[in-house]
């Protein structure tokens, strides 16, 4: 109720609406910060396990006689070791084309129980004259 001094001020429902108006702002805006981490952590994933992918693959191109095979490696591409914080198995194969020529593809998966997406590269390879 307000005083008929002339007395002027904010009533109480105008200040609880304008609370809430902040809360769901403030939010609104950890919610964004959330989801862009998790984006974030995505996309650093799927970037080291495309280098790791692309890594072997320029292995496996300079090899006089490429396999097929796999492994499993941490982020900078060495052999796993126990208590590693990201780890990436890797599997490779070759598939001839013709006596002199293959193509490679390598694909590169996080740990199970990791977060990522798996990756697949492909690319030829040719006998070096």
């Amino acid at each position: 109720m307000r005083d008929s001094t002339g007395e002027r001020g904010f009533s109480l429902i105008e200040s609880l609406l304008a609370c809430a108006l902040l809360a769901t702002a403030l939010l609104s805006i950890g919610h964004l910060s959330t989801t862009a981490n998790v984006l974030l952590m995505d996309s650093r994933g799927r970037t080291e396990a495309t280098l790791l992918a692309l890594a072997k693959l320029e292995e496996l191109r300079s090899s006089p006689a490429p396999a097929d095979g796999a492994d499993r490696v941490d982020s900078t591409g060495q052999p796993a070791q126990v208590g590693s914080t990201r780890m990436f198995e890797r599997q490779w194969s070759v598939a001839p084309v013709s006596p002199d020529s293959s193509i490679l593809t390598v694909i590169v998966a996080p740990s199970p129980g990791g977060p990522g997406r798996t990756v697949r590269v492909a690319g030829g390879w040719t006998v070096s004259p």
